[in-house]
């Protein structure tokens, strides 16, 4: 599952097919990945332990999605949850743009998820929206006044649920145009991240993978 916010709230949560329906990816040249995910082989890398990853997946749901994708108990499924960062840095919607730039400086980040004060997820704020709010005058950095993250950050952002298939987030990565991807459960509380460094961190370091093709 996938699901759009924004500062209204949810406006969207359903299957990647439905995402395509109401939100359309801009124009890339796409791997083929294959319509009928269940007829796919699955990704097989060596996850976290279920001690790390309790509280996240509910046993029931895990076994609805084996049975959905014909794998047997002996198969690990790569779930984002899996492979995702937690907890995760995020910045309040009103904080100033100077605020942001210290973020990103200091933790080296593409992306920042964006919350309210309810720390519900609003948007999501990168370097390259945020460089369109600052001056570089001979390396010394200043900022567009009375500017905050509101008038940075993306209008909407699409995250994924904690047992979303990885192959499906790659694909929202790639048609989408998307550094990283926020992991939101089914109560709409933000519990992760999971960045394309992720996912290529798990492709190099945990062998065996079968890879789609």
């Amino acid at each position: 599952m996938f699901a759009i916010y924004n500062v209204q709230g949810r406006r969207f949560r359903d299957n990647l097919e439905n995402l395509k329906k109401v939100h359309e990816p801009q124009n890339v040249d796409k791997m083929p990945f294959h319509v009928d995910i269940a007829q796919d082989e699955t990704v097989v890398i060596q996850g976290a332990s279920a001690d790390e990853t309790e509280g996240f997946v509910a046993q029931k749901g895990t076994d609805a999605y084996r049975k959905m994708l014909h794998v047997n108990d002996r198969t690990p499924i790569c779930n984002v949850h899996q492979l995702m960062s937690h907890p995760v840095i995020t910045i309040l919607i009103n904080a100033g743009i100077e605020e942001a730039h210290h973020l990103f400086k200091d933790h080296q980040f593409n992306q920042i998820p964006v919350v309210d004060h309810k720390h519900n997820i609003v948007g999501l704020i990168t370097i390259q929206g945020l460089l369109k709010f600052m001056l570089i005058d001979d390396e010394e950095v200043h900022f567009i006044a009375n500017k905050t993250v509101l008038d940075a950050m993306t209008d909407e952002v699409i995250t994924a649920d904690p047992v979303a298939d990885v192959r499906r987030v790659a694909s929202v990565m790639l048609e989408y145009h998307l550094d990283g991807v926020p992991v939101v459960n089914e109560m709409d509380q933000l519990i992760g991240i999971v960045s394309r460094s992720d996912i290529m961190r798990a492709v190099i370091n945990d062998p065996p993978l079968s890879l789609w093709s």
